[in-house]
């Protein structure tokens, strides 16, 4: 599990520890542990062997020919940058500093300068009231088309800074995020605004569009993100997103929620000593996923792995209870039953005639997926299924499900609320809260939070970066899924893994951190269908998945798995 911290707190541990270091081995020693961790991962990715970015960076170059660009800001993080700086030509890298304040540190400069480092002139310079800091940033932007760097650095800024980022940093970003989000396919001559914007003939558009884009280097953290809480603060183009993150110490909050987790990509964390701190989210991963997953034992039959009651699916909607059903199978479901209406049943046997229709005891139910919570014949339908609840039953509530939250059923910390952001405004209101859809999407990690403890219940509220948090304020980040999961059905198919893994696993004593666990399969669902994949192709893509997991707990340890061999 990869946890993240307080900014705040993280910050305050780190100035006792810079004092500690500085006492014991010299000015700038923890900064200069930074900076090789800096400089090692980003010799280790434009060597080919950061395997999640081979691909971006392409073929390998000769080392004089894989030119790095360090963007500096005043502080500590620019430190880190300066020294990593040095420590890269001293490796035989050709380096360019570009620094966007006057007040860089000092010592670090002074060593990348005796490296033979290459200082471009300060951002900053010239700045006053008539300054253009977007015209002077467009212009430094083609420069650095022209410097056709491997790598770009970002030590902008450093744990202290409050997002938004200010000028000129903030400029330089949009100029150089309008660069490397740029697509061949989105720019022609005709219509570019780019190319109008900055009078390019064709031949010049055409090589702004096709330059080769270099890797983002993040130092510690991108630069404009909100490591409080990851939210989006309605900043066009304000966040240099990185390709590898090296932070120092331990993750910082912002940095596994919301759009912070979107921003970071592959996250590598250099140790500096921190410790005695409390985390306020957890990232789990395939190895959480693995021990988690319950695995059946050689001993089980069909009861004592589980049952599941399935409500999903309407008239109006008869696919939902398809769904629901054939992934609770695919991920292992031994007894599904289904309680939906009798139009409905057929399409569910005849897509799985080993469901058994009807009502009977179960460990949890799923309900509310294929249903309008706004039609009084579902209402009653989905009312009826939340009276007949056995006391210890969990029950996963999701889409029509969710809108009578806080108004005709009162949830608590055995039901798990799924929405997506539209479905979570709604959720709010019915909770006495007041929230858009906006809003929502803008700080996922603030609104399931809220959501949790307005309910009593476990909210996975998704996203590009789901967030599950508990009603005791517990909170989860899954990262783990990709942008095909975007498509109609998907979240029947989550409901599905969600309730097997609910009827299937004994003594939950965290069920976030169980929603976690299937909201990671069914984003490696999503990846074994990419692309663009229908649900159903996610849906068959969850066995594959579990057994892959499977295959990954018999190569690690055995022992999550039941002793006979049998079981496999």
């Amino acid at each position: 599990m990869i946890f993240g911290y307080s900014p705040r707190l993280i910050a305050e541990k780190e100035k006792h520890l810079v004092e500690a270091a500085n006492a014991a081995r010299g000015d700038d020693a923890l900064m200069k542990v930074a900076a090789h961790a800096l400089f090692h991962q980003t010799h280790l990715a434009l060597s080919g062997k950061i395997p999640c970015l081979a691909a971006k960076v392409g073929k390998i170059r000769p080392l004089s020919e894989r030119r790095i660009l360090v963007l500096v800001g005043a502080g500590n993080n620019g430190g880190d940058g300066l020294y990593a700086a040095r420590d890269l030509a001293q490796r035989g890298y050709p380096v360019t500093v570009l620094a966007t304040s006057q007040k860089i540190h000092e010592q670090g400069a002074a060593a990348a300068r005796q490296a033979g480092v290459e200082f471009w002139p300060v951002l900053a310079e010239g700045a006053g009231e008539n300054h253009d800091a977007t015209r002077v940033s467009e212009e430094v932007r083609d420069k650095i088309i022209e410097l056709a760097p491997a790598a770009i650095i970002d030590a902008i800024i450093g744990i202290g800074a409050r997002p938004p980022l200010r000028e000129p940093a903030l400029s330089l970003v949009r100029a150089l995020n309008e660069w490397l989000i740029s697509e061949v396919s989105s720019v022609s001559r005709e219509n570019s605004t780019i190319g109008a914007n900055n009078g390019r003939d064709g031949q010049n558009l055409l090589s702004y569009v096709t330059a080769p884009r270099p890797i983002v280097v993040a130092c510690d953290h991108p630069s404009g993100i909100d490591l409080e809480e990851g939210s989006d603060l309605g900043e066009s183009n304000a966040l240099l997103k990185a390709d590898l993150t090296v932070t120092m110490g331990a993750p910082k909050t912002g940095m596994l929620v919301g759009q912070g987790a979107t921003a970071v990509g592959h996250l590598e964390i250099q140790e500096i000593g921190l410790d005695n701190l409390t985390p306020e989210v957890a990232q789990i991963t395939r190895e959480d996923v693995a021990q988690a997953w319950p695995w059946p034992k050689f001993s089980d039959h069909k009861y004592s792995r589980g049952v599941l009651s399935v409500l999903a699916g309407s008239a109006k909607y008869p696919g939902a209870g398809v769904l629901v059903t054939t992934a609770a199978l695919a991920s292992g479901a031994s007894f599904v039953r289904y309680l939906g209406e009798d139009a409905v049943q057929p399409l569910v046997l005849g897509a799985s005639p080993e469901v058994v229709i009807g009502s009977g005891h179960s460990q949890a139910l799923v309900m509310g997926s294929g249903f309008d919570g706004h039609d009084e014949n579902h209402q009653g339908q989905l009312l009826g299924a939340w009276e007949a609840r056995e006391p210890e039953e969990y029950v996963v509530l999701d889409a029509g499900a969710l809108s009578l939250v806080g108004r005709s059923i009162e949830t608590d910390d055995r039901c798990l609320l799924t929405p997506h952001a539209g479905e979570a405004a709604v959720l709010a209101s019915g909770l006495g809260l007041e929230a858009s859809r906006e809003e929502i999407e803008a700080n996922p990690y603030r609104w399931a939070r809220k959501l949790a403890a307005a309910s009593g219940a476990t909210v996975l509220l998704k996203g590009p970066a789901t967030t599950i948090a508990n009603p005791d304020g517990t909170v989860y980040s899954v990262t783990h899924g990709t942008r095909d999961l975007a498509t109609a059905g998907s979240g029947d198919a989550l409901a599905g893994i969600l309730g097997f893994l609910f009827a299937s696993t004994r003594d939950i004593t965290d069920l976030g951190f169980m929603a976690a666990v299937g909201a990671w399969i069914h984003g490696e669902a999503g990846r074994l269908a990419a692309p663009t994949p229908r649900t159903t192709d996610i849906i068959n893509a969850i066995r594959p998945a579990v057994a892959a997991l499977r295959s990954y707990v018999s190569q690690t340890n055995r022992n999550f798995l039941d002793n006979s061999e049998s079981s496999l």
